[in-house]
């Protein structure tokens, strides 16, 4: 794991953080799925064989972290459709990348799995509510980094939103496996030690049995 995470450092632009490509490439070493996408250049054609509809297009930079903010994302394309909002997200950020993934079709809430970063405890590792009512639901549990999956199981069971798992009006969740992801992104914080100063993988969610990482900032320490 050691060498493949040095050879995904060696790969970035040292100067900026990872964007959301090479973020959700650093998770998939941590055996965390991701949509199946492709980053697509500014100056590069865009080509969706390998990728199956509906589609989200998203502008993809480092410097962009709010995009649904700024219009950078674009839902429910079909293959007629994408080339057009392709090129409408192309002249709205002009010079910037372009992420084109499967839109993942799920049931069920959004969970946020976090890494922040403690002056004098070191990593801290959190799972809660996650998508864009995070900071308003306010419902988390947090361990220091790295954590065993029992303590991630632990920390599920604190949260007010834990009684989804207990097949709430039918939802089948597998807590094991979100413990095991919040357990493996803990990992992730102590092998990058100094280096991470913050990451973000929000939502995550559950579909076909598996749980999936639609959106991952990773925020590096500077200087």
């Amino acid at each position: 794991m050691e060498k493949k995470l040095e050879r995904w450092m060696k790969r970035l632009d040292t100067i900026n953080n990872p964007d959301e490509f090479d973020a959700k490439q650093l998770i998939t070493l941590y055996s965390i799925k991701v949509p199946r996408g492709k980053r697509v250049g500014p100056k590069e054609r865009l080509t969706i064989d390998d990728i199956d509809p509906p589609y989200v297009l998203k502008v993809c930079s480092s410097n962009i972290l709010h995009k649904t903010e700024m219009q950078g994302v674009l839902l429910n394309n079909d293959k007629e459709g994408i080339h057009k909002n392709f090129e409408l997200l192309q002249k709205r950020f002009f010079n910037e990348n372009i992420l084109v993934e499967h839109q993942i079709n799920y049931m069920g809430p959004e969970f946020i799995i976090g890494i922040i970063k403690d002056p004098a405890l070191g990593h801290a590792v959190m799972v809660g509510a996650g998508g864009v009512l995070t900071e308003i639901y306010k419902d988390m549990s947090f361990r220091l980094a790295p954590c065993s999956v029992n303590e991630a199981l632990d920390m599920i069971d604190e949260l007010i939103l834990s009684p989804v798992f207990e097949n709430f009006r039918g939802m089948a969740l597998d807590k094991k496996k979100l413990a095991q992801t919040i357990s493996q992104v803990s990992r992730l914080a102590h092998d990058l030690g100094d280096r991470l100063s913050q990451l973000d993988i929000n939502p995550i969610v559950f579909s076909q049995a598996e749980w999936i990482a639609l959106d991952v900032k990773v925020v590096f320490e500077q200087g």
